[in-house]
C-alpha cells in the first residue's frame, strides 16, 4: 500500500491535469461593472494597529485583478472622508455592482456604526459623527447610486479604544437593518470584539482573502465558507455574521463559458496546499482518498467534512431484514408484520435498497381504496403517507357496510400510536376497549400494568434542585433576559394565506391542509428576528429552577434523528444537550409547547405582552410580501445556471437547488452523515442547527423563519384553513391535545420548507429541531 504523502501526491497530480485539461478561464461576469472603496486604517494616535493597511493592500490588488474599480484610502484622515464617499458615488452607475471594504478599529454610538478617522480625537460621545466615517452615509450612496448588488465587508470590530471616553461602553459594531439589495459581513458577531490577526492581515481578512479566489460559488456560500475557516482558526472565539440579502446572484469569479451540459467541471483554484489536497480527494471522491487527506491533515481545514465523507462511504447498505422489518430505533411506532390474508399488497423482493417506495409504487399502480387503506396500515406515518390520504380522500367515502380489513388495521394503528404518544392510563385504557383483541393489546396491558405499578411504588428520589437564587439576582436575570430581546414591528397589512391550488405538497400531491387559500387581515404585531437562543432559555432556568418536560416529565427525553430518516425518543436528551453541538447563540430546541408557555409566563412577571405568534401571523412573517411557496426563487440567474450545472458531487435524479443559500434545511451533510433519505441537492456546510442569523434574513428583517429549527405557534390543530377567521386571531378551536409547528427545520425536506406547509405535535412534543419564536402585542 502506498504511504499517505505519496498517495495524496499522486493523487493531486491527477487532479491538477484534469482540473487543467477541464477547466474554463476563471472571469467575472463580462458586463457588470464592477467599483469597490477600500479603506485601511492603522496609524491611529491611540492605538494604532498592525495588519488594516495590509489588509486594505491586498483587498485593493485582489479586486483590480477581478476587474474592480478601486477608490483607495489609506489611513484615512477627517478631511477626506468627503472625498472618499464622493469618489465611491461618481465610480458606482446604475446597476453596478458596489462593494465596500473597511479594516481598522469601529465602535457604535447609540445603534450607530462609525469606522473613526487615524486623526480621531475622541474625547466623548459628541466627537464621534464629526471625525468618523459612518456605515449609513456609506449605504445611503450605494442606495442613492442605484447599484444593483451591495456588498459590505467590515473587518472592523476591534476593541474601542475611545470606550473610556463614553458614557456606553458597548462592544464592537451594532446591528444594521440592510437596505434591500445589500449584503453585510462582520468579521465577528455585532457586539462582539475581533482579532487583528498574529500574521500579516487580520483573521477576517486572511480568511476572506483565500476564499473569494474560488470559481463559481455564490457570494453567500463564500461568506459561510469565511465564516467556517475564521471559527476554526479563532477555536469558535470569533464568529463572522451576515445581515440582509441580494436579490440577484454574485460571484467574485463566475465559471465563464461553461457548456449547458458540462462534462468536466472547472475547478476552484486552490491557495494553500491543505485546500489543494482536499479538492484533490473529493474529487476523486474514494475512502483512500479522504483516509490520505486525513493521514496528512488530522487537523486540516476539511478534516471533519472528510470523515463525514469517510463515514458515508464506511456505512453498509441496509440488509434485506433492515429495510422490511423496521427495528424500534428506526420506526416511531411499534409495526409487526401483517397476518396472512390482512393485507392486499405483494411481499417486498429481498435486496430492495428502498422498500417504502417499491411499495408506493405498486399501489399507485393499482390506485384502489384497498391498495391505499393498506399502505397507510403498513407505513402510517411513512414519506408518502399524506399521498396516500389524499388519494383516499379524492376517491370519497367507503361504501356502506363493514370496512375492509386494512381500513381496520389502520385505525387501530392510529389509535395505537396516539396512546403511545399520549402515554398516561387512561390512554391505554381506551386502546383496550375500542380494540380488545386488537393487535397491540398485549403490548398495551403491560404499558398499562408497568404506569400503574410506578404510581404504586413509593415516589422516586427527586432531581437535583438548582441552587436558589437570591431574589435581586432573579430579577437581575429578568431584566437582562428583557434587555436581550429584539423584536421587529411588522405594520398591518393583509396577504393570501395558504396554498394554491396547484402548489405540490408532500410527492408532489396536492396540499390539502394548506387550504382554502383566503385573503387574512392582519393588524400590527411584533415578532422576534431570531429564534429563542440557549443562552435566553438558560436565564429563565437560571432564575426559576425549571426543569422541562424533556428533564422531568412522564418520558423523560427528547426525539432525535436516527440514520436513513428515522427519528425516536432518546432518553437523556433535552435543552442543554439536544445531540448536536450547539453553542448560547443556537437556537434552543427539545422544548415542549407547555416548556415554551412557562417562559412566556416568566417573561411577563410584571405585565408583560409577550407570546407565540399565531399560525396567520406567522405565516406573514414569513411571507414577508412573497407570493411564491417560498420567500426565495429555485430559478437561478444565468450564472446561477451555470455554476449548477458544473457543481461538483451533485445528484444527478434531482436538480440543484438554492435553498441552502438562504435556509438551514436537510442537505447534502446531512445526507453524508446520516443516510438521510429526503434531502435537497445542495449543502450548507451543517449537518444540524446553526447559531441565529447565520443565513440572510427575509423582507422584513427576520431570520430563520423557513429552517434551522421548527417553531411552535399558538394555534390548535386543523387539518385545513376551513372555517377559519378573516382576521389573523389564532385557532383555539379544533385538536386542542395538538398545536401547530410551522418553518421546517434543518432535518426537512422540500416539501416542509414552503411558507405555507403545516404540520401539528402533541403539546408534550418535543424534539432536536423544534423550538420557538416570541411575538408581542403592541401597547394600546
Amino acid at each position: 500500500m502506498l504511504p499517505s504523502r505519496r498517495l495524496l501526491t499522486l493523487l493531486l497530480a491527477c487532479w491538477l491535469g484534469l482540473a487543467l485539461f477541464g477547466a474554463a478561464s476563471a472571469q467575472p461576469a463580462g458586463n457588470e461593472h464592477r467599483v469597490a472603496l477600500i479603506v485601511g486604517n492603522a496609524s491611529y494616535k491611540t492605538s494604532p494597529l498592525r495588519n488594516p493597511v495590509n489588509d486594505a493592500r491586498a483587498m485593493r490588488d485582489k479586486l483590480q485583478r477581478m476587474g474592480f474599480v478601486v477608490v483607495y484610502f489609506e489611513n484615512l484622515q477627517v478631511r477626506q472622508v468627503g472625498a472618499a464617499l464622493r469618489e465611491f458615488r461618481n465610480a458606482i452607475r446604475p446597476g453596478s455592482v458596489a462593494l465596500f471594504f473597511y479594516a481598522g478599529h469601529g465602535l457604535q454610538v447609540r445603534g450607530e456604526n462609525y469606522l473613526p478617522t487615524v486623526d480621531a480625537e475622541l474625547a466623548s460621545e459628541e466627537d464621534v459623527p464629526y471625525q468618523a466615517l459612518s456605515l449609513s452615509s456609506v449605504l445611503n450612496t450605494m442606495e442613492d447610486s442605484k447599484a444593483a448588488v451591495n456588498l459590505v465587508l467590515l473587518d472592523a470590530c476591534r476593541n474601542n479604544p475611545f470606550a473610556r471616553n463614553f458614557r456606553s461602553q458597548a462592544q464592537g459594531l451594532a446591528r444594521v437593518q440592510a437596505p434591500s439589495g445589500t449584503l453585510i459581513h462582520y468579521a465577528t458577531r455585532p457586539g462582539s470584539v475581533a482579532e487583528d490577526g498574529s500574521g500579516r492581515h487580520g483573521t477576517y481578512t486572511e480568511a476572506l482573502l483565500k476564499q473569494i479566489d474560488e470559481q463559481g460559488v455564490p457570494i453567500e456560500t463564500s461568506l459561510k465558507r469565511v465564516a467556517i475557516r475564521v471559527r476554526e482558526a479563532t477555536k469558535g472565539k470569533q464568529e463572522p455574521w451576515m445581515e440582509g440579502s441580494l436579490t440577484g446572484d454574485f460571484y467574485f469569479i463566475a465559471s465563464a463559458g461553461a457548456p449547458a451540459q458540462a462534462a468536466a467541471p472547472t475547478a476552484p483554484a486552490a491557495t494553500t496546499s491543505d485546500e489543494a489536497a482536499w479538492r484533490a480527494s473529493e474529487s476523486i471522491g474514494t475512502a483512500a482518498a479522504y483516509q490520505a487527506y486525513l493521514s496528512e491533515y488530522p487537523r486540516g481545514l476539511y478534516a471533519a467534512a472528510a470523515r463525514i465523507k469517510l463515514a458515508g462511504l464506511a456505512a453498509p447498505a441496509p440488509s434485506a431484514a433492515a429495510v422490511t422489518a423496521p427495528t424500534a430505533a428506526t420506526s416511531p411506532a411499534p409495526q409487526p408484520a401483517a397476518e396472512p390474508g390482512t393485507s392486499v399488497l405483494g411481499a417486498v423482493p429481498p435486496g430492495t435498497a428502498d422498500a417504502e417506495a417499491y411499495t408506493w409504487r405498486e399501489v399507485q399502480a393499482r390506485a384502489t381504496r384497498e391498495h391505499y387503506e393498506a399502505f397507510l396500515q403498513r407505513y402510517p406515518r411513512g414519506r408518502y403517507a399524506v399521498a396516500a390520504r389524499n388519494a383516499l380522500r379524492r376517491l370519497g367515502p367507503a361504501a356502506a357496510g363493514a370496512a375492509s380489513p386494512a381500513a381496520a388495521l389502520g385505525a387501530e394503528a392510529q389509535a395505537w400510536e396516539s396512546a403511545l404518544q399520549t402515554h398516561t392510563p387512561a390512554a391505554y385504557q381506551a386502546y383496550l376497549q375500542a380494540h380488545p383483541q386488537g393487535r397491540y393489546a398485549g403490548q398495551a396491558q403491560a404499558a398499562l400494568l408497568a404506569l400503574r405499578q410506578a404510581a404504586a411504588e413509593p415516589a422516586a428520589p427527586a432531581l437535583p434542585q438548582p441552587r436558589q437564587l437570591p431574589a435581586d439576582e432573579r430579577a437581575a436575570l429578568h431584566k437582562a433576559a428583557l434587555r436581550e430581546l429584539s423584536l421587529a414591528t411588522l405594520s398591518a397589512g393583509e396577504y393570501g394565506m395558504g396554498a394554491d391550488a396547484d402548489e405540490a405538497g408532500d410527492d408532489g400531491q396536492t396540499d390539502t391542509t394548506a387550504q382554502p387559500k383566503r385573503s387574512v387581515r392582519v393588524a400590527a404585531f411584533e415578532l422576534a428576528y431570531y429564534e429563542v437562543k440557549v443562552g435566553e432559555f438558560r436565564k429563565f432556568v437560571d432564575a426559576t429552577g425549571y426543569l422541562t418536560e424533556a428533564e422531568a416529565g412522564a418520558r423523560p427525553g427528547c426525539h432525535g434523528p436516527t440514520r436513513q430518516g428515522g427519528w425516536e425518543l432518546q432518553a437523556g436528551r433535552h435543552w442543554r444537550d439536544p445531540g448536536h453541538p450547539q453553542t448560547d447563540s443556537h437556537p434552543v430546541v427539545c422544548l415542549s409547547w407547555n416548556d415554551v408557555q412557562a417562559y412566556l409566563q416568566w417573561l411577563n412577571t410584571g405585565g408583560g405582552r409577550y407570546r407565540l405568534p399565531t399560525e396567520a401571523e406567522w405565516e406573514y412573517a414569513a411571507r414577508a410580501g412573497t407570493t411564491s411557496p417560498r420567500p426565495w426563487s429555485e430559478a437561478p440567474g444565468f450564472f446561477g445556471r451555470l455554476w449548477s450545472a458544473a457543481k461538483i458531487g451533485s445528484r444527478d435524479e434531482k436538480p440543484v437547488s438554492r435553498g441552502c443559500k438562504y435556509a438551514n434545511v436537510a442537505d447534502e451533510t446531512l445526507r453524508q452523515l446520516l443516510a438521510w433519505p429526503d434531502t435537497l441537492n445542495c449543502d450548507d456546510g451543517y449537518a444540524h442547527a446553526v447559531p441565529g442569523g447565520y443565513f440572510s434574513s427575509n423582507n422584513f428583517g427576520l431570520y430563520d423563519m423557513v429552517g434551522n429549527a421548527a417553531e411552535w405557534v399558538q394555534d390548535c390543530w386543523n387539518a385545513s384553513h376551513q372555517g377559519a377567521a378573516a382576521d389573523a386571531r389564532a385557532r383555539l378551536g379544533g385538536d386542542c391535545t395538538r398545536r401547530v409547528v410551522r418553518g421546517g427545520s434543518w432535518a426537512s425536506k422540500a416539501s416542509a420548507i414552503r411558507s405555507a406547509a403545516r404540520a401539528a405535535q402533541p403539546h408534550a412534543y418535543r424534539a432536536a429541531d423544534l423550538g420557538f419564536r416570541i411575538a408581542r402585542t403592541p401597547a394600546p
